[in-house]
Parts: C-alpha cells; sequence; structure tokens
C-alpha cells in the first residue's frame, strides 16, 4: 500500500486487489479445478415458440410460448472426517458431466459458443510457502475467496480480450465481470480456537473503502496462484473520507505529522 497527499491535503491510499478478469464457470473450472471447494454459478437460457392461431390467422393473431432453462451450481466441497480426500472434487470426470449438461440444457440452435455459466463466488484452497512467508501464518494452506463485481471501466476492455472467442459478452449476454479477491483466510484457524487467521479482507468496491490487505501477500497471490491470462493486480484509490480538521483559532497551525505515510511494500522474490 502507498500514500500520498493531494494540494488539498486529502490522504490518497492506492491498494492493489488480486483479481480474475473472468466469471465463466469454464474457465474457473478448468484453471482451479479440485482446488475449488465452494463455488456459485447460474445461467438461464428462453426459448420462445410462436404459432398462428388458424381461426384468426388472417388477423394476425400469434401465440407465443416461451421455455426457461436455468442451470445453478451452489457447490460445498464435502470430506468425510476419516478420509483426507474429499467425497466430491471437481475432476476431471465431474467437469466432464457439467460440460455435458450445459451442452444439453444451455445450448441454442443460433448459439455459435459454448453454453457457459456465470459463477458469483468461488472460494480455492492453495497450499504455497511463498504466501505463508509473509504472513504470521503457522502453515501453508490457505483459502481464497472471490468475489464477483461488475469491471471497473479502467478494466472493461482488458477483461474482454482476456474472454476473447467465448461469446460471454456477446451470445450469452453475460455482464462484463471481474472475480475480486475478498478474503485469504489461513485454512487450519476455521476449525480452532486460534486467531482468525485472516490475512486479508474486503467487503468489494461499492460497499468497503478500508481493505484490510498485506501488500507482499497480494502479490506473490498475483504472481503464483492466478493464471497470467486472467490475473490482475487492480489498484483502488482509496481516499479517507472521516477527516477530523483541527480548530485553526484554538491550535496554531502545524505541518508536522498532518500527513500518513505508508511504505509501499516490495516483494522480495528472492527471499521466497
Amino acid at each position: 500500500m502507498s500514500s500520498t497527499s493531494d494540494p488539498s491535503g486529502t490522504i490518497k491510499r492506492t491498494t492493489a486487489i488480486p483479481a480474475l478478469l473472468t466469471n465463466s464457470a469454464r474457465v474457473i473450472l478448468d484453471v482451479f479445478g479440485d482446488s475449488i471447494i465452494q463455488l456459485t454459478a447460474s445461467s438461464s437460457i428462453v426459448t420462445t415458440n410462436e404459432t398462428l392461431v388458424e381461426e384468426l390467422r388472417e388477423y394476425g393473431v400469434l401465440r407465443k410460448q416461451e421455455t426457461k432453462q436455468t442451470l445453478d451450481i451452489d457447490y460445498t466441497q464435502l470430506q468425510d472426517s476419516d478420509s483426507s480426500e474429499p467425497d466430491n472434487p471437481w475432476d476431471e470426470a465431474a467437469i466432464e458431466t457439467l460440460h455435458e449438461n450445459l451442452n444439453a440444457i444451455l445450448d441454442a440452435e443460433p448459439q455459435s459458443v459454448k453454453p457457459d455459466l456465470a459463477v458469483q463466488s468461488v472460494t480455492i484452497r492453495v497450499t504455497d510457502e511463498a504466501l505463508q512467508e509473509v504472513t504470521p501464518a503457522r502453515t501453508p494452506e490457505f483459502d481464497l475467496h472471490f468475489e464477483a463485481a461488475k469491471a471497473e471501466e479502467a478494466v472493461r476492455e482488458q477483461t474482454r480480450r482476456a474472454n476473447a472467442g467465448r461469446g460471454l459478452y456477446t451470445e450469452l449476454g453475460f455482464n462484463v465481470t471481474n472475480l475480486n479477491l475478498h478474503s485469504v483466510v489461513e485454512t487450519v484457524t476455521k476449525y480452532n480456537e486460534q486467531s482468525d487467521g485472516e490475512y486479508l479482507s474486503w467487503n468489494g468496491p461499492e460497499a468497503d473503502t478500508r481493505p484490510k490487505v498485506n501488500p507482499q501477500l497480494a502479490v506473490r497471490i498475483n504472481d503464483r496462484i492466478l493464471p497470467d491470462q486472467y490475473g490482475l493486480l487492480k489498484p483502488y484509490h482509496v481516499v479517507d473520507d472521516e477527516v477530523i480538521d483541527v480548530a485553526d483559532d484554538v491550535f496554531e497551525d502545524n505541518d508536522n505529522g498532518d500527513s500518513e505515510t505508508d511504505e509501499q511494500a516490495t516483494d522480495e522474490e528472492g527471499n521466497s
């Protein structure tokens, strides 16, 4: 995180948030597969049949019948306490079965691209000692939770390019959406009474102007966990809007200590 002050004295902080420039379920499943421990996604297609009412054909009376097909995913990884392996992983067989159902339920005759689902949220479980090195975590296993949000104007075109050829924003009618990282939690702390083990937390650009971010951790997640084609560190300018002004008729103006400075973190990969 870095801080600057504009001429008016307002403190502006820049915070980098790891994000995925896609919300395609096909992409997410292909990239993360059995690392996914939670996933919500949905899509639907509406087909319309029109026929003339015979008795009123000459009056142009049409009968329309719409059929809506919807496919939703609300997935949570299940694991037997007696086994180290999950009962329902997103392995190749499960993904192939999903693709078959996508093609059967959501494919449409004029559609030239593969049907897809729009991801609303996804959590992946990763093991990486490089992440542990820049946190107080005792173990290298972390759960990374992403939430969908409208792509900002500055990254809309980049998002479109990253998903070129999938027809997400044309034939499939998806909104131009990113998946922003909302939390990073050390997995083991979710199952005991230790500290919460949360090393990144944010409620998204529309709800939270004070993200808790470890800059080195954000850099390493983007470099090591997110795929090159879709991963991005999105810089957000955060302006503090809760400023208490000193009454100048009581105190003399003092420029010392009036500005906030955060040292911009750098990721020394040589120490990884």
